[in-house]
């Protein structure tokens, strides 16, 4: 768990012990418009990689609480979100572009890919996902993406398809689809509407962004509209409100969702219940 102080507090299952550390002990949380503390957990490897309203990005090893690499973020804008891209799913395990690649979003709207084991950051060579003896390409690929105009609200890695590709979204609206081996986004979807939250689905074709104006909208990849979600299903008549996150399940088509009315909601397929 993160919060406002840049501090990363871990749990153990039993909720009996905790541990306490500073993730990013430079953070800046004065200015008016700050990110935070931004966190992402990858599971592989137990890396934990903390970056925020800070010139620095930071990789830390869970298990020992050690940070094991440090590297500037190369933006004066905020970083806003980050994913790494990697991730596994029950069919096939562990894929990706690699467990050390990280895909950041900053205030500004643009896209910076780093590589969290040089020193620098750097990305010189990314997995091509493929089950080749190497597992790498060899040419330099992109790492700068400045398509995006206003502040980027999520950064995901989907493999749905052996896609590999990153989904990103901004406060105005548009949601774009990155193959990390080219220069600009391969199809971009316009939200038509201010975005306060984005979640894609990393095994299933779909996902959902969250509006200030009281809705979710549940989308496939090729811009469909599938669900609009405007009420609380528990609480009869009662409007949603302004969405400030949304996250789905890494396996299963479970999405969550958080309010500003300070409220949470667990949303399944329509078989099941709304929690």
């Amino acid at each position: 768990m993160g919060c406002s102080r840049p501090m990363m507090r871990l749990v153990e299952r039993s909720l009996l012990s905790y541990h306490l550390f500073f993730a990013a002990p430079d953070i800046v949380t004065d200015k008016r418009y700050s990110s935070g503390l931004v966190l992402d957990y990858q599971q592989y490897g137990g890396k934990l990689t903390a970056g925020g309203n800070t010139k620095y990005i930071r990789t830390w090893d869970v298990a020992s609480e050690k940070c094991v690499n440090t590297f500037e973020s190369k933006s004066d804008a905020c970083l806003t979100t980050l994913t790494t891209a990697w991730d596994y799913s029950f069919d096939s395990g562990y894929s990706g572009l690699g467990p050390d690649i990280i895909v950041c979003g900053y205030g500004n709207g643009s896209l910076r890919v780093f590589d969290g084991r040089s020193t620098k950051g750097d990305v010189l060579y990314l997995s091509d996902g493929l089950s080749s003896k190497s597992g790498l390409s060899r040419r330099r690929k992109y790492s700068e993406y400045d398509e995006h105009t206003s502040w980027i609200v999520d950064v995901s890695f989907t493999t749905y398809g052996g896609r590999h590709e990153v989904v990103s979204g901004c406060v105005a609206g548009n949601i774009k689809f990155w193959d990390l081996r080219y220069s600009s986004s391969v199809r971009t979807i316009d939200h038509k509407m201010q975005m306060t939250a984005l979640a894609a689905h990393s095994n299933v074709p779909m996902f959902a962004t969250g509006s200030p104006a009281q809705f979710i909208k549940i989308m496939s990849h090729d811009g469909s509209t599938q669900q609009v979600i405007r009420y609380h299903d528990r609480l009869p008549g009662q409007r949603i409100g302004p969405v400030s996150c949304l996250c789905f399940h890494p396996q299963l088509p479970f999405l969550a969702a958080g309010f500003a009315d300070e409220n949470v909601s667990l949303y399944a397929p329509k078989q099941s219940r709304v929690v």
